[in-house]
């Protein structure tokens, strides 16, 4: 299998797209097509990031809070901008201060309002809006204020259409005018101007300022009509700016425009007791000359202000308001500018550009979100884009232009979120899969590998590694006695059952006491204790692992029992020494493995055994600290050994391990009559020669000792032989285990028919004492 970094793997492969850097994603080429084959539940999850950032966004929207941070920045931007001073302007305030309250009255009397009319038309002012509501008689003079109202053309008379409140009785329509104020609902500012409110396309009510601006105009040059092209002026209408639409600030009957503000407080202000100083100065003469006057309240106790764009900035013991009067001289003046050609302050956008600049968030957003390969460069780039944004809109107000800025900069932020969060979910889960894949392909790996093995060679991240080295180790072999035979009376589905129970069995021991599962050959287990990783104890463990191994075996058949399947019977042989370890085979096919005679002898050492034992090398027993049971120790001739070998059987071991095996069965007795059979030698595993008769003498329920006129000549210690008998017929597979020297051999039963035990143990009963042949 190539690696993924392997430049021979063909791009597109499939190890090369799982194992890819999950931070690339493929190209939209080959990633769009998949999407249309995505299961419902898919679907979902890929849409899910975007239908919840659409619905935060409505949420947003309908809430208001987009519009409240448009009208933050465009307060803001009016508060930095550069205003004009309302003393450039022809317009001027006579302001009823503290002072004149307390000098004419909490309402200053129409005499004394008719003095201040009279004066001022005196000193030549081309226009003068009372600002005042004076259509009931306040105090002596009003006969006088309302003949001046009537007959004076420079007097504008105001009224207020939301409460009812009119003009002063008398004054002609052409000079009436109201001064109703609209603030905006969400904050109370006041940063609109109605400059008429209209019935279709005739004026039903003019505003102050623009009643005065007309008239001003007249006195300035009778022979001009003034007119304000209101087509060309920036009316607000449903959209515009940073208005929502449905935000309730703009109406079709009333006609308005953003309010250009000057500088608060940079109008003129004259004092009513000072206009009605005998006799004026010259310099009241030189200021209010052609003039336009307003004449209103100032005092802070009439309560008649307002907050304006200012207000938010300029802070003290209460909030900045600027009085009514003062808000009817910003109005005009900027009527008086808009009159010029000069469109001064700040002005909406139009809803269409709104609408522009929304989807351009919208598909930045997506763009940032989906189109950028990488998320580490994505995530950046969205900070840069939003930063660009904000100082876009920063720009576009300073030049005087305000847009809808915050609901297309919060569509970016949340589609390009949405983005990255369905790509960091689909990473996750590619995460997750791949991970699942990689722990199934380490379990898989675990199960034809042994854990140690394995985990050196996935934790080194070297396909070569571990290297081969120079180990001492104990090897144990391990076979099943008789399961050829098994194989050939059992349908293999029974087969693979039994083997598959007895490796569960034997893997989880071996695991218990760390060994390494080398090789698994059929029904024989190769086990390495010592490596990969080395111990000094691996002698040890390998006999407790043995003794272990052979006590599973009772509890095996016992299940075996249950099933009605035959028992098994297992060989162990330990062998210790030294070892070559580690990879062996081409770069397209290696393993983990050990070479060496150590391994050959143990595979000799264990096939001496016979069911339930466990033979183990000298070099063996030598390595072990703790205390051994043996029972009984042989030398032998093995192919392999320059001299022979000295082998003992294992029946226990100390602490710290405290595993012993059931002693070994009572000696055969002598039967009352010997049992005539037949017999043959079997080398590897074929039967050699033609069957020999013999008899067995002496009988217990795993041995017997076979007496045969050629047997001492024939049959060697050690020897598989094939035990027949005549009646029942029945066949025994035994190993030879000594000779006698009355020529009689020792044999151990290795392998016998169910049918023929409870027979044998019958034999045995009716036996006599044991005693030697």
């Amino acid at each position: 299998m190539a690696r993924p970094d392997d430049p021979d793997e063909k791009p597109g492969g499939r190890l090369q797209g799982a194992g890819q850097d999950p931070l690339l994603r493929p190209s939209a080429k080959a990633r769009w097509p998949g999407r249309f084959r995505l299961s419902p539940l898919a679907l979902v999850r890929e849409l899910l990031p975007a239908a919840a950032a659409a619905s935060l966004l409505l949420i947003v929207r309908q809430s208001g809070l987009t519009e409240r941070v448009n009208l933050f920045a465009y307060d803001l931007a009016l508060q930095l901008r550069p205003a004009p001073s309302g003393a450039r302007t022809a317009v001027r305030i006579i302001g009823i201060d503290e002072r004149d309250l307390a000098r004419y009255g909490s309402q200053v009397p129409d005499g004394v309002l008719a003095d201040a009319v009279q004066r001022l038309d005196r000193l030549g002012v081309r226009a003068i809006g009372l600002d005042l509501f004076c259509g009931q008689p306040v105090g002596s003079g009003w006969q006088r204020l309302r003949r001046l109202a009537a007959t004076n053309p420079r007097l504008v008379s105001v009224y207020f259409e939301l409460d009812g409140k009119t003009a002063i009785p008398g004054t002609p329509r052409d000079r009436q005018a109201n001064v109703d104020l609209y603030i905006d609902p969400q904050d109370g500012v006041l940063r609109r101007d109605v400059i008429q409110v209209s019935e279709g396309a005739q004026a039903r009510s003019v505003s102050l300022p623009q009643r005065l601006l007309w008239i001003a105009t007249i006195r300035k040059d009778p022979r001009r009509i003034p007119q304000i092209n209101l087509t060309a002026t920036p009316l607000l209408s449903v959209g515009d700016g940073g208005y929502l639409p449905g935000s309730g600030v703009t109406a079709p009957a009333y006609r308005q425009r953003m309010l250009a503000y000057h500088q608060p407080g940079s109008f003129p202000t004259i004092p009513l007791r000072s206009l009605l100083r005998e006799p004026p100065t010259q310099a009241l003469s030189q200021q209010l000359r052609s003039s336009i006057v307003l004449i209103g309240v100032v005092a802070p106790s009439s309560k008649d202000s307002f907050a304006v764009p200012f207000s938010s900035w300029r802070m003290g013991q209460r909030r900045y308001q600027l009085p009514g009067v003062e808000i009817h001289a910003h109005r005009l003046a900027a009527l008086l500018a808009l009159e010029s050609g000069n469109n001064a302050g700040i002005q909406p956008a139009p809803a269409a550009v709104n609408g522009l600049l929304l989807l351009f968030g919208l598909g930045a957003g997506l763009f940032v979100g989906e189109g950028v390969a990488r998320l580490r460069r994505a995530l950046p780039l969205g900070a840069l884009a939003l930063a660009l944004g904000v100082l876009a809109l920063a720009a576009s107000l300073a030049l005087g232009v305000w847009v809808d800025g915050a609901l297309p900069l919060l569509a970016f932020a949340l589609f390009a979120a949405a983005g990255w969060l369905r790509r960091g979910g689909e990473q996750q889960i590619r995460g997750l899969r791949l991970e699942q894949q990689n722990q199934q392909a380490r379990t898989l790996f675990d199960r034809y590998v042994s854990r140690s093995v394995a985990e050196a060679l996935l934790d080194s991240g070297n396909p070569e590694a571990p290297q081969q080295q120079l180990r001492n180790v104990t090897i144990l072999f391990s076979d099943l006695r008789g399961f050829s035979l098994m194989t050939a009376e059992h349908s293999p589905a029974v087969v693979v059952r039994m083997l598959n129970s007895y490796l569960e069995v034997m893997v989880d021991v071996v695991e218990q006491f760390d060994g390494t599962i080398d090789e698994v050959l059929g029904d024989a287990l190769l086990v390495l204790f010592g490596a990969p990783q080395p111990r000094c104890d691996h002698a040890e463990a390998a006999i407790a692992c043995a003794i272990q191994m052979q006590l599973a075996m009772e509890g095996l058949n016992r299940i075996h029992r249950q099933q009605h399947l035959p028992e098994l019977a297992m060989g162990i042989g330990l062998c210790s020494g030294e070892v070559m370890a580690g990879t062996i085979g081409s770069g397209r096919r290696a393993k983990y493995a050990v070479v060496g005679a150590t391994v050959n002898l143990a595979a000799r050492i264990e096939a001496l055994t016979v069911g339930g034992e466990i033979f183990a090398a000298e070099a063996t027993v030598c390595g072990v600290t703790a205390e051994l049971r043996i029972d009984g120790q042989h030398r032998w001739h093995l192919k392999g050994a320059n001299q022979p070998v000295k082998v003992f059987a294992i029946g226990a071991i100390a602490d710290p391990y405290n595993l012993a095996l059931p002693r070994v069965h009572p000696s055969p007795k002598a039967l009352q009559q010997p049992l005539p059979v037949t017999y043959q030698p079997i080398v590897a595993n074929a039967r050699q020669g033609q069957p020999r008769d013999g008899r067995v003498t002496h009988l217990a329920a795993g041995e017997a000792w076979l007496a045969s006129p050629g047997a001492d000549e024939e049959l060697q210690p050690f020897d598989d032989l094939m035990l027949a008998f005549l009646d029942p017929p029945g066949e025994i597979y035994a190993k030879v285990r000594e000779k006698h020297p009355s020529g009689a051999v020792r044999i151990v039963f290795t392998s016998t028919p169910p049918d023929l035990k409870d027979w044998l143990r019958s034999q045995v009963a009716a036996g006599s004492a044991p005693d030697p042949p």
